[in-house]
């Protein structure tokens, strides 16, 4: 199917796009819950536990993480290599997937290397159109191509580096400048204007629907006051989560604003005692709350299994059936009062890794989150070069039907 040609205007460049849409014989039919109609404006706002549109319709997040905008040696989607960017947005369309989350690094915004360059190509063929663009006309490109099709788009600020996952949302240290893109210091002020200018460059795409403001915030950072050993109040999260969503809402008012947790804050109040994942833990959010506006406020959490990060709590002898209690403290008693939306999770899923183990901790997630009455997340990844995950598609580029009836089990009402 050939959608109509339109002309679209981000940032001072126009786009002429034509989406086409080919159903892939290899992939069975899925039955999921209808796509929303389209929302007449980014008017996203929450509610006990629940998103939805300018219309007041319900949205679900039938979610996945496209990585590649957020890594140097890439910064645009990840397999161009291999299969054309229209033809991916197009298999995740027809898995039944409906939102995606987007990664992104300040490099993305301002690197100035163009798609055919020496150590910047691709499968032109494949890709025709993406010649001499910088990554953010493809992030433009892809960002115009999602909307066209429907899906809910989440841009997630992953680090202030491409070249590496950075503990906090600033850089000041001399010796590390050579991370940043212009080999500078990156402030917290740059990291609010770029977040800004995100919110604002792409405010005419009705399913923009929110922004991820930080990825996994760790090591330095805690949460807020508290741990007399870490007392720099440049790295609290919770101040400056704030900061950053009031610059953002002011800009562009229609949007979500997605925040990960942090690690354990050391306060004297928070069970310690539970290992956590980096962005997991919301413990603090019960007794010193993030000061944005409730109908606007996701709270985003991070989880992983005996594949990616190895707990303690994978090693007793009640696992798998010990991890609802720890999820519940760390991120679950918040819902419904918030929505609580998962923004990464996953693993090998018993190819390759730990083997069943993982099996079983995605299992016992989906089986809390059903519980619950959480049906919305991003699962991690699309492509399957993460090395300690996997994808959706296998080595081969083939779907992962048993990951896909996974996702299928927690979507579903």
């Amino acid at each position: 199917m050939r959608l109509p040609t339109q002309t679209v205007t981000l940032g001072g460049n126009a786009y002429r796009v034509t989406v086409e849409i080919e159903p892939d014989p290899s992939v069975p039919p899925v039955v999921v819950p209808p796509v929303e109609s389209p929302p007449s404006s980014n008017g996203y706002t929450a509610r006990a536990g629940k998103l939805y549109d300018v219309a007041g319709k319900e949205v679900q997040l039938r979610g996945v993480s496209h990585q590649g905008f957020a890594a140097y040696d890439v910064l645009r989607p990840q397999y161009l290599w291999q299969v054309g960017w229209k033809q991916q947005l197009a298999q995740i369309k027809s898995l039944g997937f409906n939102a995606i989350r987007i990664p992104f690094a300040p490099d993305t915004l301002y690197d100035q290397r163009k798609m055919g360059d020496p150590g910047f190509s691709y499968n032109m063929p494949l890709n025709d159109g993406l010649r001499g663009m910088t990554p953010l006309q493809v992030l433009d490109m892809f960002m115009i191509e999602c909307d066209r099709l429907g899906l809910y788009m989440l841009p997630d600020f992953h680090s202030v580096t491409a070249k590496t996952l950075y503990q906090l949302w600033y850089l000041d240290k001399p010796s590390e400048f050579p991370l940043v893109y212009n080999n500078r210091a990156y402030t917290k002020a740059n990291w609010i204007s770029d977040l800004v200018m995100v919110a604002k460059r792409y405010k005419t795409l009705p399913y923009f629907l929110g922004l991820d403001i930080y990825n996994e915030p760790y090591g330095k950072a805690r949460w807020d006051k508290g741990d007399l050993n870490a007392p720099n109040p440049d790295n609290f999260w919770r101040p400056a989560a704030e900061e950053a969503a009031a610059a953002v809402l002011d800009e562009n008012p229609n949007l979500l604003i997605f925040v990960q947790g942090c690690g354990p804050n050391f306060d004297g109040k928070e069970d310690t005692s539970i290992p956590m994942n980096y962005g997991e833990d919301f413990q603090p959010q019960a007794y010193n709350p993030l000061r944005i506006p409730d109908d606007k406020l996701v709270l985003s959490p991070h989880t992983y299994g005996p594949d990616v990060w190895p707990k303690s709590t994978f090693a007793a002898g009640n696992y798998p059936a010990n991890l609802a209690a720890h999820w519940e403290k760390l991120f679950g008693q918040f819902h419904p009062k918030h929505p609580v939306i998962i923004g990464e999770w996953g693993g090998r899923y018993g190819q390759g890794g730990v083997g069943q183990a993982d099996v079983a901790w995605q299992n016992a997630l989906v089986d809390y989150l059903i519980g619950k009455g959480i049906r919305s997340s991003f699962y991690w990844c699309y492509t399957p070069n993460s090395g300690d995950t996997g994808g959706i598609l296998d080595d081969q580029l083939n779907v992962r039907e048993d990951k896909m009836a996974l996702l299928r089990r927690h979507w579903v009402a």
